[in-house]
């Protein structure tokens, strides 16, 4: 369970981390996965993610992207219900039910892994409202000022949809000092293997290039509460597995519940 302390932090500046959740010897299946996931790729004869690709279109400097793992591994598929996790998710948003939104590997490889630009997540969620759902991000590598680990603006989670504002950047280091009377100040987030560290849909986020001789990869688990519908006007790759209709609640086998027991 998150202390008080905890709680408030992240209400003040929309992400805290919220200590260690797995195993050494958990961590260690969950980076096989990964690796057989991707190397595996473009087998017809075992199961599948939604995705798999190097989303940074740089082959010099890839950030490989797997979304929905846990529809083809079985220990992710234990991970998105992972008690440690989403009871901590369940306190910071007061919920009490929680639907897996969708999970989301970012693979940055030794000395090449490439940028994750500044952006908030909920604005690239169009098909689910409202925009308060919180991200569980559990590092399976040591996540490091060296590797590539994240970096927030502490506030920005109350500063509404900026997503047009941080598409203006042309390189990662172009963070004013400034936006809407507002001061930016970017924090750094390590975070040790096996910990999770939670933020806020619309926390601004990203994290520069990986020059280390350390792989960094990572999961983020991305939640729903049980107050989100769906918007059938938006766009996302998961739109295709959506079985509600538009303004219904989210659910479906494809958004299983969680919390406070898994289906």
């Amino acid at each position: 369970m998150l202390s008080q302390s905890q709680i408030d932090t992240f209400n003040a500046n929309g992400y805290v981390n919220g200590g260690k959740v797995l195993s050494d010897d958990a961590v260690e299946v969950l980076r096989s996965e990964i690796m057989r996931t991707i190397e595996e790729r473009d087998r017809a004869d075992v199961p599948q993610p939604v995705m798999v690709h190097n989303f940074s279109k740089d082959e010099g400097a890839p950030v490989w992207q797997i979304v929905d793992i846990w529809m083809s591994s079985p220990p992710f598929r234990a991970l998105i219900s992972h008690p440690k996790i989403t009871e901590g998710l369940a306190q910071l948003t007061g919920a009490s039910e929680l639907r897996i939104w969708h999970d989301q590997i970012q693979y940055k490889p030794a000395q090449v892994g490439g940028v994750n630009m500044w952006h908030q997540d909920a604005p690239y969620w169009p098909i689910i409202a409202p925009m308060t759902e919180v991200t569980g991000w559990v590092a399976l590598d040591d996540a490091d000022e060296d590797n590539g680990c994240m970096s927030m603006v502490p506030g920005s989670h109350l500063w509404g949809n900026n997503i047009d504002f941080l598409h203006t950047f042309k390189s990662y280091e172009d963070m004013p000092a400034e936006f809407d009377g507002h001061e930016i100040k970017v924090i750094r987030c390590p975070v040790k293997k096996g910990e999770v560290h939670y933020h806020h849909a619309l926390t601004w986020h990203g994290s520069h290039a990986n020059k280390s001789g350390r792989p960094r990869r990572a999961v983020a688990l991305h939640y729903m509460t049980g107050d989100t519908r769906y918007v059938a006007s938006g766009n996302h790759v998961m739109k295709q597995y959506v079985e509600v209709a538009d303004g219904e609640l989210m659910q479906g086998k494809y958004f299983p519940k969680v919390y406070p027991t898994a289906e």
